[in-house]
């Protein structure tokens, strides 16, 4: 299977449908479960064009039995360390491993290596605590919970996320 693989213009595994766009100022909330291992906001990102994402949790965030972070705090869209995993080892079945466990991720397929990052490499709105990034490509944004593949039945817990365009 060539899922691994990308050519330019050609984009196996992916709807047709790429979403509705947001004109600048417009905002859209979804509920996101920590279950889904692809969830299709069903809003075309523009290439170029800053977003803002914030973030309520509405149930705790659980990976199997993993209720806390590194901190003894509540996982939530930041994830854990790899250090908290009953094995380190099993840090190498994580679909990014270069990103935390349980990490909120964002994802356009149109351009996968460019646009995935975790909710932690995005730049802080430190008035309102907003998440602020400009897209890599045209397409539709999906969210995941960076955990194993085959292991989302597991997970516990959901959020209220509105994503807005600021420009």
């Amino acid at each position: 299977m060539l899922s691994g693989c990308s050519f330019r213009g050609v984009y196996l595994y992916e709807s047709s449908d790429q979403g509705t766009p947001l004109n600048s100022g417009e905002h859209r909330n979804f509920h996101f479960f920590t279950k889904d291992p692809n969830y299709d906001t069903g809003i075309n990102l523009q290439s170029g064009a800053n977003y803002s994402l914030d973030i309520t949790i509405l149930s705790y965030w659980i990976d199997s039995h993993i209720e806390k972070n590194e901190d003894q705090e509540s996982i939530d869209e930041r994830g854990f360390a790899n250090s908290v995993m009953p094995y380190e080892f099993l840090g190498l079945t994580r679909r990014s491993k270069e990103h935390r466990w349980f990490e909120l991720m964002l994802y356009q397929s149109r351009c996968s290596r460019e646009s995935l990052r975790g909710i932690t490499e995005l730049n802080v709105n430190g008035e309102n605590g907003s998440y602020n990034f400009t897209a890599a490509c045209d397409g539709e944004l999906t969210l995941f919970v960076n955990d194993s593949h085959g292991f989302y039945g597991n997970n516990v817990g959901y959020a209220n996320i509105t994503l807005s365009r600021v420009n």
